[in-house]
């Protein structure tokens, strides 16, 4: 199974987080991390760190209309400071690595959420692909009521952002993508005095939550909004997404090797193929012109 590792900073700590720190963070819990040995883990298939809120961008968006806010964001939002995505046998094992690996030092106050990833509906996942010295962005589909009871979307629109992706990813605009299932499946892991405790799903606060994720190549964070604007998103109408520029990536560089689970993360997205193929010969279906790409 695959799972997201998203690290959230509260306060001043989303501003001043240093990517460095929050990167070697998230890969030291890890496992197959930067303690990956040729018989253990393989290290994740993606991890990043995001450049400080005040650097990103939220866009609304719904029928005939939008709105844009720059950050710095109000203390009181979790922000995610950066996220990994890696392969575990089952949520339990995954808990269970954390709350006995994941401990660095006493020192530590820190809270991670483990994520199921997946899209309901099974919308395909875009397996990562090396970014070279490109500028990033993310842009961080946020959760609603539907997301949160893994509402499947209609057909028809799986089949727009299937080949919205891969005609993107194709282009090699696209880098990363996939969606996130309900906090239900999901848990909160705080590392604090020198131990780990665990919080089950769901949570409530849903517009703080992420429901799914696409890493891109962008010029500049105004780019990044437009082709952001361009997205079929499978919710609505009304759609909110944070644009997050991505500070550092592990382990995509330009000569990155692929790993195993990446291996098998582009096999897997080759097995799809057929799905792809039917929904770009449906040429993104006809659809209401304020949500036209």
């Amino acid at each position: 199974m695959q799972f997201m590792l998203i690290r959230t900073d509260n306060g001043t700590r989303a501003a001043a987080a240093d990517p460095q720190a929050v990167l070697d963070d998230l890969l030291r819990r890890l496992p197959g991390g930067q303690a990956a040995t040729a018989d253990g883990p393989r290290a994740p298939a993606l991890a990043l760190a995001f450049a400080p809120d005040a650097d990103a961008r939220r866009l609304k968006l719904w029928p005939g209309g939008e709105a844009v806010t720059s950050g710095p964001f109000p203390a009181g939002e979790r922000l995610p400071a950066g996220f990994a995505v890696f392969e575990a046998p089952s949520r339990a094992a995954a808990l269970a690595w954390l709350q006995a690996n994941g401990v660095v030092s006493a020192k530590d106050d820190v809270t991670v959420e483990l994520r199921e990833t997946g899209c309901p509906g099974g919308c395909a996942g875009i397996p990562p692909g090396a970014a070279g010295d490109d500028t990033c962005y993310a842009i961080l589909l946020r959760s609603d009521a539907g997301t949160e009871r893994d509402a499947i979307p209609l057909q028809e629109k799986l089949d727009r952002l299937n080949a919205f992706n891969a005609i993107h990813a194709a282009a090699g605009t696209l880098l990363a993508g996939d969606g996130l299932k309900s906090t239900a499946r999901g848990a909160r892991v705080r590392v604090a005095n020198g131990g780990a405790s665990i919080i089950d799903g769901p949570f409530a606060e849903a517009k703080e939550l992420i429901a799914g994720f696409w890493m891109i190549r962008a010029p500049s964070i105004d780019a990044a909004l437009d082709w952001a604007r361009t997205l079929p998103y499978p919710t609505g109408p009304e759609v909110e997404v944070e644009v997050r520029p991505v500070a550092l990536i592990a382990p995509l560089g330009k000569h990155a090797p692929v790993d195993e689970t990446t291996a098998r993360l582009r096999e897997d997205a080759s097995v799809r193929a057929e799905q792809l193929d039917a929904a770009l010969r449906a040429e993104l279906a006809p659809q209401p012109a304020w949500d036209r790409p």
